[in-house]
């Protein structure tokens, strides 16, 4: 069997939009927002094909607690997208900027409400933010906007 002409014929089935997953590219850092969020949205097109034995998919189908990982990640991705989203970023705005992204950093990787796999991939990714910061101290770029930005 064919994968995509059986994941249109699904969606024709459950009467959704024929569409194709948007992929993850990793130079478009929001097309792993878009492509969680297609997912979200399909999931049960998506449960449907993975629970297919002839499409040999099975390793990829996701239980309950999968899915609710997605969802946790995609709000989290969603805050990001939406802050980035919506002003035109400078060499001015980056100290403040990492600022606000470690204070959300902080409030995820504490809150409860997220799982210990979510909460320990944050607490990744304030370390990496903060080793990003530490570099900015060196640049030369960075000092000269600071000291030339109204």
């Amino acid at each position: 069997m064919k994968l995509l002409p059986t994941w249109h014929t699904t969606l024709e089935a459950m009467r959704m939009k024929v569409t194709n997953m948007p992929r993850d590219v990793l130079t478009q850092w929001n097309s792993t927002l878009d492509m969680l969020e297609y997912a979200l949205n399909h999931r049960q097109a998506v449960n449907s094909v993975t629970q297919d034995h002839a499409l040999g998919l099975r390793k990829y189908e996701l239980d309950d607690d999968e899915w609710n990982l997605l969802e946790q990640l995609h709000d989290i991705l969603k805050d990001a997208t939406l802050y980035f989203s919506r002003a035109t970023p400078n060499l001015a705005t980056v100290i403040p900027t990492m600022d606000l992204i470690d204070e959300k950093l902080t409030t995820y990787s504490l809150n409860p409400k997220y799982s210990s796999a979510i909460r320990a991939a944050v607490s990744l990714a304030k370390r990496m933010l903060n080793r990003y910061y530490q570099l900015i101290d060196s640049t030369e770029v960075y000092r000269i906007t600071m000291v030339l930005h109204p």
